[in-house]
Parts: C-alpha cells; sequence; structure tokens
C-alpha cells in the first residue's frame, strides 16, 4: 500500500509540472502579442494587406489561448501552421528575404510532433508536416525573389535588419521553448508509464492485506533461486507456517480482527527480513512461506524459532481485548540431495502437518 501511495505522489508532482500543453497555450498569447506588434508596425508603414492579416491573426490567437487549445489541440496546431506558413510567404513578399519571418514555421515542428506521437498516434504525420515545412521555405524562398523585380522592393528595406533580429531572437526563443516542453512532457509519459507498470506488478506480485508477496511472486522467486543453486551450488531451505487456531480466532472475534492479526504476523516477518537473509510470501490463508537462502536445515531451525518468538511475544488488541497467537514451522532443504522444488515444498507441508498434529507452536525440520 505504501509503494501505491508513493507512486500517486509522483504522478501529482509531475502533474505539477509544466505540461507541452500549457506552453503552447502560453505560445499562444505570445504570438498574439506578436501579431499586436506587427499590426501597429504594418499599419505605421501603411501596409494594408499585412494589417489586415496581423489583425485577424491576433484575433484568431487570442481565441485559441481563451478558449481553443484545451479542447482541440489538433485543429489548433494545424490552423497555426497554415497561419504562419502564409504569414511567412506574405511577409517574404512584402518585406524580404531579410525580415526573417520564413523562421516561424520551424517553431512549429515540436508542436506538430507532440500532436503526431501523443494524439493522432502516427509519427508519420509529422514527418509529413517537416516535408511541407521545407517546401514553404523553398516558396518564401521563390517569392522572395520575385518581390526583388516588383514595386515592393525598397519600401521595407530600412527596417529588413532590425525585423530579422528581432524575428530570429523570438522565433528561436519559441522554438527551445516548445522543444523543451515537449522533452519535459514526453519524460512525465514515461514516468507516468513505468508508475502504471509498477502498480500493475504490485497488483500482481504483492499481497493487498499484507502488503508482502503473493504465492505467484514467490513462485518466481524460487525460480530464480534455484538457478542460483545450479550456478553455486548454495543450498537454501523453505519453512511454511501456520498460525495455529486461527479458525478460532476468526469465529470468536470476527474477521476484521484475523485480518488485523494477519497484517501484524507479516509486519513480524518483514522485520525479520532485514536481520536475516530471507524473504517471504503469503501462501495463502493463514499460511505464510520464508525462503531462507544460505540455509540449512539448522541454520533454519535457529532462524524459526527466533521468529516463532518474536509471535509469541506479539499482541493484537481488539474491542479492549489483548489477543496473542503462536506459529507451527515445517521447514525442508533444497540442496544436491534434495533438489526436487515440489518435493521440497511438499517436505515442508508434511512437517508442518506432524507439528500442527503434535503440539503446534513449535518448529519442524
Amino acid at each position: 500500500m505504501g509503494k501505491f501511495i508513493q507512486d500517486d505522489k509522483n504522478s501529482e508532482i509531475r502533474k505539477s509540472k509544466v505540461t507541452f500543453l500549457k506552453s503552447f497555450k502560453l505560445c499562444m498569447a505570445l504570438a498574439s502579442l506578436l501579431h499586436i506588434l506587427f499590426f501597429i508596425l504594418f499599419f505605421i508603414e501603411g501596409m494594408k494587406i499585412l494589417t489586415i492579416f496581423n489583425f485577424f491573426s491576433f484575433i484568431m490567437y487570442l481565441f485559441f489561448f481563451l478558449y481553443y487549445v484545451k479542447s482541440n489541440l489538433i485543429a489548433t496546431t494545424i490552423l497555426t501552421f497554415i497561419e504562419v506558413s502564409l504569414h511567412s510567404i506574405l511577409c517574404a513578399y512584402f518585406i524580404g528575404w531579410k525580415g526573417g519571418l520564413y523562421v516561424y514555421p520551424l517553431c512549429l515542428i515540436p508542436a506538430i510532433y507532440f500532436v503526431s506521437i501523443n494524439i493522432l498516434r502516427k509519427e508519420i504525420y509529422g514527418h509529413i508536416v517537416v516535408v511541407i515545412t521545407i517546401l514553404n521555405y523553398q516558396i518564401t524562398k521563390i517569392v522572395t525573389d520575385y518581390r526583388e523585380t516588383t514595386e515592393f522592393g525598397l519600401i521595407f528595406d530600412r527596417i529588413e535588419e532590425p525585423l530579422y533580429t528581432f524575428n530570429t531572437i523570438c522565433a528561436s526563443s519559441i522554438f527551445i521553448f516548445l522543444v523543451y516542453s515537449f522533452l519535459t512532457e514526453m519524460k512525465n509519459i514515461q514516468e507516468d508509464l513505468e508508475d502504471k507498470n509498477n502498480i500493475l506488478k504490485n497488483i500482481a506480485n504483492i499481497d493487498p492485506l499484507t502488503n508482502i508477496s503473493n504465492r505467484r511472486h514467490m513462485n518466481e522467486k524460487l525460480k530464480l533461486t534455484i538457478k542460483d543453486f545450479e550456478k553455486n551450488n548454495q543450498i537454501f531451505s523453505i519453512a511454511i507456517c501456520d498460525i495455529d487456531n486461527f479458525k478460532n480466532i476468526n469465529d470468536t472475534y470476527g474477521h476484521d480482527c484475523g485480518d488485523i492479526i494477519l497484517k501484524g504476523i507479516a509486519d513480524i516477518l518483514k522485520i525479520n527480513c532485514q536481520n536475516f537473509d530471507m524473504e517471504v510470501c503469503r501462501w495463502g490463508g493463514e499460511e505464510f512461506l520464508i525462503l531462507l537462502k544460505n540455509s540449512d536445515l539448522q541454520k533454519s531451525k535457529k532462524t524459526c524459532e527466533k521468529i516463532l518468538n518474536d509471535i509469541r511475544n506479539f499482541e493484537t488488541r481488539y474491542n479492549d481485548k489483548i489477543i496473542k497467537v503462536t506459529m507451527t514451522f515445517g521447514i525442508s532443504e533444497f540442496s544436491s540431495k534434495y533438489n526436487n522444488i515440489e518435493q521440497v515444498l511438499k517436505t515442508a507441508d508434511i512437517n508442518l502437518y506432524k507439528g500442527k498434529k503434535d503440539s503446534k507452536n513449535c518448529v519442524v525440520i
């Protein structure tokens, strides 16, 4: 459960960071401001076509900023790309190549790829738009060459260089900002996927009540331990332990009390995992399995007796009553002589049954 809470906190932290949508929306606001500046400039210079175009561009970007980006990022991106491309061509014709407005279509490449990869789920669309951007660049160059032979040739020559500097700085800043936002968003998406995979893995491997490994996960650990044995010939032991008279506890105090006891036993086992080279799982019901690594029968018996002593001292308070429990342990060894895991598990279970039948509250090997 603690792992799940931590994953949720990590997701919330990432949600609070800058997302690409927020960055793109901010760019809509910056585009509105830029087009207001262009509108004023072209109005002062008496260039009617560019004045009108930039006025409507300002309205469009303001609308996108206030209402449209979040509801339809695809349409917003496409319309923005069309507007930027047309604007760059018109400005190249009326102002010239050195005005620098041809660089703005490049700024949209991160947004195009973001939409292609994360919304449309087809990267090919991003490649197509990049090709269109290159064609737009060539068209702008052709228009600029044609412009030199027209009556517009000298009108805006005096402001070409200042505009070029201004537009290059603005376009570069927007491009860097969007690339950073794109990379940050992709990183956040990757981390979210890893969190979700970890949650699914925990759901598959962790017992939800006791928050320790379940039987499925322990079977995987046993396979790995057997491989280590085959490689290093390090014996290990398995102990299956069962809470004594657990049915009577459930019948007398209720299943809620039984769940509290199960969680308490699991906590004791987890604490002992820090002191011994072992792993534990809830094997089923009130049964737990302990994997004792690099441990023969005698060493495992001493370890389990220490754990049993901890359990004897364990008290559960429920409805103003103190409940104490004991457990019975059955141990079996996996070695060169006994190297069949099914047989080892069966032997541990038989030893557990012997302990239950004889006296309970004991460790049997």
